[in-house]
């Protein structure tokens, strides 16, 4: 007999078009800095990504403000990413698929990141009201040991973007199901290692045409 199902869920590129949000922090930066300014703050937020690959906008807020000695600095910097409109950055589907997936099993988001930020989408998305758990870590592959034990019970399906991680993940979780969405940025990047994993759809939409018995 199988076990019932249970799905993690990623946020960005996967339920959430991130590429749009970036676009709309980019616009907002350049209205309050100016091309110039917004071009080096970016700039500062690529190399802390590449550093810590991670994003965090707070500690680039205060290390940008900090070398720019100007008193508003952090408070009209943090105001662009408090009025960030989330919802319309979601996938059209995104909401329909988390209620879909509902109906087959338990729903999880497992999701990374700079805590505020990501805290911010979850509680603006309402993801919270549709979902059963919502784990938040600074990165998920710290605590996928520890997520998966507690669902031991159940058939972990993970529905994500970042293909590199998941074929780590799936070499040491063989029975672990993975589904990578192939969208936003992602969707030009030539994925050499799919047939490494369980499923590869081009959009989130696709999940509304699965049933249970396609991720056992």
């Amino acid at each position: 007999m199988h076990k019932p199902l249970v799905f993690f869920v990623d946020i960005d590129n996967t339920l959430l078009d991130n590429d749009r949000v970036v676009r709309e922090i980019k616009h907002s930066l350049i209205k309050v800095l100016g091309h110039g300014e917004a071009n080096h703050f970016w700039k500062e937020n690529e190399e802390l990504r590449s550093r810590a690959h991670l994003v965090n906008f707070p500690k680039v807020i205060k290390k940008y403000c900090t070398e720019k000695h100007e008193e508003s600095c952090e408070l009209k910097l943090k105001n662009i990413f408090y009025i960030i409109d989330f919802k319309m950055a979601m996938f059209p589907t995104s909401y329909e698929v988390l209620k879909h997936l509902k109906t087959m099993g338990r729903v999880v988001i497992f999701t990374e990141g700079d805590r505020l930020y990501q805290k911010q989408k979850i509680e603006r998305l309402e993801l919270g009201k549709l979902v059963d758990k919502i784990y938040l870590y600074r990165d998920k592959s710290e605590h996928i040991d520890a997520v998966l034990l507690a669902w031991k019970d159940f058939q972990p399906v993970l529905i994500n973007d970042r293909s590199e991680k998941l074929i780590l993940i799936k070499k040491k979780y063989p029975k672990t199901k993975i589904v990578e969405v192939c969208q936003g940025h992602y969707s030009t990047v030539d994925h050499v290692a799919h047939k490494k994993l369980d499923k590869t759809i081009e959009s989130i939409e696709e999940i509304l045409k699965l049933q249970t018995a396609d991720f056992y």
